[in-house]
């Protein structure tokens, strides 16, 4: 609905984005102009005009536009020449000191025109107070004429129930600048009236200054948040997903899970990212939902366990990663290569599974990660595999470049024990080639160096005797690789 963006009105709203745009042509004139043709002046009065423009919107900030621009100009120089040159110094120093004075010069006028407004305020105030015999309460009456000055003072005087008044301002700048306010100050007593801002407020911008505000709140708005989760109103649902999900309370983990199937695609994904920001107390509720739920839920569990990264999520990936189709799910072999090593241990503790078909998915899985170390655990698992598996694994050991080794040349050397050069295992002296069972296993480039010294020493003592047994497969075959590399 509202997801396209914040609905704010004037000059204001667009000051970042045009900002960001002539700091941006700045540094292509720089890069084309200076570092490429290797022109050095004249286009640096360019850099005046967002200098100055961030000087008078954001006042003393804009030393950090200056400093950016000046330093890049200095880089060009000594990417030019190899040394700082003193003329691109100069510039520099000089975009700095006009954004310095002019910064102060904006934010001493921006308080002095906010002193005067409060004094015009109050004296027009304590004028008709007087005319009309007032005697009390001109404080509060001032309080109630609500500006940026007022929403300032009142945040400065920790007063929430004035900048609540504030949250109804018919000027959605004044109701940010309040909802930012309560935001800060934190009191459990805004959640309410934020809540409402976040719920029903006309300007998406306020609405998710509102989201934010209550996560800096904290523990007292969580029960809020979860009652937005059923909005109608899809960009309040995503904007109460992201707050919860800084917050990280547990108890939103079952409602961002029913988000999960979400019918808008943008708000599963937010319940996705909020759910992994919560991290591991919500691991055991993400299993759950790939086990059990299909599609779009599904689809937000592998997500949010990819960036949560906990290892105990790796059989119930395993399970998933397979759809009915028959296909490799890319984002569950995505998940647990994000968790590392101990995703990679877990996995390969998923190879001793009794379910044959869990076994035969988490080869598939190691297969696609293209893991080196699995080697030696397919290979293991080949004599005793059945003939439904075994194609598996020898296409796994294919795709980790072993070559073709087939299951039924496995458990033939292992029970007749080694043949010499009688069609079993040998070595061919040119190609690098050797032959298992009458298939060849072509040798693949590798970066492996280690224990090179001692499979050398073994190799050589076995290929004297024309056999290699098949517990030194893979030493053989990481030698070679290292071999070739040196040749």
């Amino acid at each position: 609905m509202a997801r396209d963006g914040p609905k704010f009105r004037g000059l204001s709203t667009y000051k970042p984005f045009i900002l960001g745009v002539l700091v941006l042509f700045s540094l292509v004139m720089e890069g084309v102009l200076h570092w490429v043709m290797g022109i050095e002046v004249v286009y640096t009065q360019f850099f005046y005009i967002p200098v100055v423009l961030a000087a008078v919107w954001y006042g003393v900030r804009s030393v950090g536009v200056a400093a950016l621009l000046g330093g890049v100009q200095v880089l060009g120089g000594v990417y030019l020449t190899g040394d700082i040159q003193p003329g691109s110094l100069v510039r520099a120093g000089i975009l700095v000191a006009v954004a310095l004075v002019i910064g102060v010069v904006t934010d001493l006028m921006r308080r002095e025109q906010a002193r005067m407004i409060e004094a015009v305020t109050d004296a027009a105030l304590k004028s008709a107070g007087e005319s009309a015999g007032w005697k009390e309460g001109f404080s509060e009456l001032r309080d109630r004429i609500i500006t940026s000055v007022n929403v300032r003072r009142l945040r400065e005087n920790h007063d929430v129930r004035g900048l609540v008044r504030a949250l109804g301002h018919k000027d959605p700048a004044i109701q940010y600048q309040a909802v930012e306010a309560l935001g800060d100050l934190g009191d459990p007593a805004a959640v309410a009236p934020l809540v409402k801002a976040l719920r029903g407020d006309e300007y998406s911008g306020v609405r998710w200054k509102a989201a934010e505000a209550l996560a800096k709140i904290g523990t007292p708005s969580v029960e809020a948040l979860i009652g937005a989760l059923d909005d109608p109103d899809d960009d309040v649902r995503w904007k109460a997903a992201i707050a919860l999900g800084e917050i990280g309370d547990p108890r939103a983990v079952d409602p961002l899970i029913r988000v999960l199937a979400d019918p808008d695609r943008f708000v599963q994904s937010r319940a996705a990212q909020a759910l992994g920001m919560i991290g591991s107390p919500a691991v055991d509720s993400l299993t759950r939902v790939l086990g059990e739920e299909e599609g779009d839920a599904r689809w937000g569990a592998v997500l949010a366990l990819e960036k949560i990264g906990d290892p105990r999520a790796v059989c119930a990936l395993v399970k998933a990663s397979v759809d009915p189709g028959g296909e490799l799910n890319p984002g569950a072999v995505a998940a647990i290569d994000a968790m590392g090593d101990g995703g990679f241990a877990e996995l390969l503790r998923v190879l001793r599974y009794q379910d044959l078909n869990v076994r035969r998915k988490a080869i598939r899985v190691i297969a696609e990660l293209g893991r080196e170390e699995a080697i030696t655990p397919l290979i293991q698992m080949l004599e005793n595999s059945d003939e439904e598996t075994r194609p598996v694994i020898e296409e796994a050991l294919k795709k980790l470049g072993a070559g073709e080794i087939t299951g039924e040349a496995v458990t033939a050397e292992r029970r007749h024990g080694p043949v010499r050069n009688e069609g079993s295992l040998h070595i061919h002296p040119a190609g690098h080639k050797y032959n298992f069972s009458g298939e060849e296993i072509i040798l693949r480039r590798s970066t492996i160096d280690d224990r090179r010294s001692t499979i050398r020493e073994r190799v050589s003592d076995f290929s004297r005797s024309g056999v290699i047994p098949v517990l030194f497969i893979e030493r053989y075959v990481l030698w070679r690789r290292s071999q070739r590399l040196h040749h």
